[in-house]
């Protein structure tokens, strides 16, 4: 089929299916899962190249690790220690024993059997991580616990690889060569830890500076391909490098703002890789064996449910933590492919028995987000069976969740105006989190009395979720570039409707439609400069300070249907051409004998007949400003009002001389 139809067809149909499963409640791995299945070799036949789908599913496997490292860091990955070597040992040890054997007790060789236990120990990174990253739950002591043991499996690879050319008879590794692997090993890891304690945080300070989104972008790309790289050239695999590659960016003060450019492409290619493991499930063996396929997945399930529960209640864990644990690893990894594979090439596994494992591993793929979903009615129901055999354990121990800021004001943009802000919010006692993409003033900035500054673009959603806009009471957008402000008044405002708003913009003319995007309060330095030239202009003329000030006051009031919302919310429509172009400041001398002399601001109906609320006069050298309506009118007095010319002009015959 011709790419582009063969794109246009996918598209359509992964459209389709995600919003009829995103309506049925089904999770979207299952409906990649089943697009894969649809559009692969063995459904419509969209796709026959599975090679090139599985770089990129190998890509966005990848930016995943690579992102659950930038959200984790150094100090609680040591801090889980215990969950990465007594709970993975404990949980892909039991996996092995009881696999190898249920499948000798079923006839399969011991070497066959023993084979099996390392495919089956082994669970999927991806399908987990990607499922606790849509809750929010990665850094949570469930999130900690299955992150550790997921980690020991990746490490066990190296072992696994290892011992499997020795079950065939191939002769096993070469011992005589090592001490040099040992040392390539150690030489690899140093050059990570150097560029991880001084080259990647100087390199990635000076791209930072350049302010350039493409090559920050670029440069983390590249900096995650090459650690993974260099740890799988140690022997790991690739994806434990991805994720050491995000723990030393995430040390750096940059994490945030590349966890954001890295987000849109970790979703699109990792949608790929679940696209091609439904590629690989051919629908016909499923039917054909279906005995065996069911039977295969119930043990799968089982044995890893049980050995997860096992490996969480070794570690302490309190019955909800266990069961969940369990449940989650109750899938066969993408990693048990690549082994079932090898065992397929070199004849260890028939083609039909790796046909029949292919179809249950990837149902229960399928199935781990339902099981993952069921955790609390599963608690719940051993509870209520067994209430005095179950304890509930202790609860999940926060204390060491870090603080976060709350009722707090978000600066975006630490120039002059920012500063004056964060100097204001740091006298009155109210917390504030600074966002700058300066990277430079972030060093200068921040220390241990003024902790909250966060680099990054305040645009992007995922700097604002950080910054915890949800739980702010006032954003203040003091960037320098115009071009920004809408775009992050439109983003704040999805997050938090609440939100009170406070942006500002060099234009008068700008106003209306950042008000019109959410902002509460437009600060216009056009404006706030105009008000500043004109109150020292008047100055030279020697106008009482008072008399200043009040006319001033009454601009900034007519400015507020300008700069401000309504009360109800709305933005205030009123175009600046009219408030500001329009209207002038107009004078009329009550002439001898004119129509206005000797009348009342009453009867001449100014503010029915002509809108004038507020008129002024100045009498004998002094300005009158607030004037009852019953205050009749005299010759040589000067009517003082603040009307568009067609209304002067309407006005002028009430104070001019009548004609004769």
């Amino acid at each position: 089929m011709d790419l582009l139809l063969a794109s246009v067809s996918i598209l359509t149909l992964t459209i389709a299916l995600l919003y009829i499963g995103q309506r049925l409640r089904i999770p979207s791995i299952v409906s990649f899962l089943i697009i894969g299945m649809l559009v692969g070799p063995y459904g419509f036949g969209l796709i026959t190249n599975q090679n090139a789908i599985d770089t990129f599913g190998n890509i966005g496997i990848l930016l995943l690790l690579f992102t659950i490292g930038l959200e984790f860091s150094f100090q609680k990955l040591l801090r889980s220690w215990r969950t990465v070597i007594i709970g993975g040992i404990v949980q892909v040890c039991t996996t092995i024993v009881a696999i190898t054997l249920i499948s000798a007790y079923f006839g399969m060789l011991s070497n066959e059997a023993l084979i099996f236990g390392f495919i089956v120990s082994l669970s999927s990174t991806a399908i987990v991580m990607k499922i606790l990253q849509e809750k929010g739950e990665v850094d949570t002591l469930h999130g900690r616990t299955l992150l550790g043991i997921l980690i020991f499996q990746d490490l066990a690879i190296i072992p696994m690889i290892l011992i499997a050319p020795l079950l065939v008879g191939s002769g096993g590794p070469d011992l005589n060569a090592l001490p040099l692997q040992a040392g390539k090993v150690a030489l690899i890891i140093l050059i990570i830890i150097i560029m991880a304690r001084w080259v990647i945080p100087a390199f990635l300070f000076r791209v930072a500076q350049e302010k350039n989104r493409e090559l920050f972008l670029l440069t983390l790309a590249g900096i995650c391909i090459i650690i993974a790289w260099l740890i799988s050239e140690a022997g790991l695999s690739f994806t434990l490098g991805a994720f050491i590659a995000g723990l030393i960016i995430g040390e750096s003060d940059y994490n945030i703002d590349a966890l954001g450019h890295i987000i849109p492409f970790r979703d699109v290619f990792a949608s790929i890789f679940f696209l091609s493991i439904g590629m690989l499930l051919n629908t016909r063996t499923v039917f054909v064996n279906f005995y065996y396929v069911a039977m295969i997945v119930v043990i799968i399930i089982a044995v890893k449910i049980l050995t997860g529960v096992t490996a969480a209640a070794i570690l302490g864990m309190p019955a909800r933590i266990c069961v969940f644990t369990g449940l989650a690893l109750c899938q066969i990894g993408e990693f048990s492919f690549v082994l079932a594979k090898n065992g397929l090439d070199t004849a260890l596994i028939p083609e039909g028995v790796y046909q029949v494992f292919l179809a249950g591993a990837i149902i229960t793929m399928a199935l781990t987000p339902f099981a993952m979903n069921a955790s609390p009615w599963a608690v719940d129901l051993m509870y209520r069976i067994a209430p005095g055999l179950i304890s509930r354990g202790r609860e999940e121990p926060e204390a060491e969740r870090e603080e976060k800021l709350s009722d707090h004001i978000i600066i975006a943009g630490y120039g002059i105006t920012g500063k004056s802000v964060a100097r204001a919010a740091t006298i009155a006692g109210i917390p504030y989190m600074v966002i700058e993409l300066n990277p430079e003033i972030i060093r200068q900035e921040r220390s241990t009395f003024r902790p909250h500054f966060m680099f990054g673009d305040a645009v992007q959603a995922e700097i604002l979720e950080h910054a915890g806009i949800r739980r702010a009471r006032t954003l203040v957008i003091a960037v320098s570039e115009d071009e920004a402000v809408p775009r992050i008044i439109h983003t704040a405002r999805q997050l938090a409707p609440d939100l009170h708003i406070l942006a500002r913009t060099r234009r008068v003319r700008n106003a209306r439609h950042l008000l019109e995007l959410g902002a509460d309060e437009i600060i216009s330095e056009e404006f706030e400069a105009a008000l500043e030239i004109f109150s020292r202009a008047l100055r030279k003329y020697q106008l009482p300070d008072e008399e200043i000030g009040y006319i001033i006051k009454r601009v900034k009031e007519l400015g507020t249907t300008l700069f401000t919302k309504r009360a109800d919310g709305e933005a205030q429509l009123e175009d600046p051409k009219i408030v500001f172009h329009n209207r002038h400041v107009h004078t009329f001398r009550i002439e001898p004998g004119s129509r206005a002399e000797g009348k009342t601001i009453r009867e001449l109906e100014l503010p029915t007949r002509f809108g004038i609320a507020e008129v002024g006069i100045r009498s004998k050298g002094k300005t009158t400003r607030e004037i009852q309506p019953t205050r009749t009118l005299q010759a040589g007095e000067v009517l003082i009002t603040f009307v568009t010319d067609e209304t002067a002009g309407d006005l002028a015959p009430l104070f001019a001389k009548k004609k004769q």
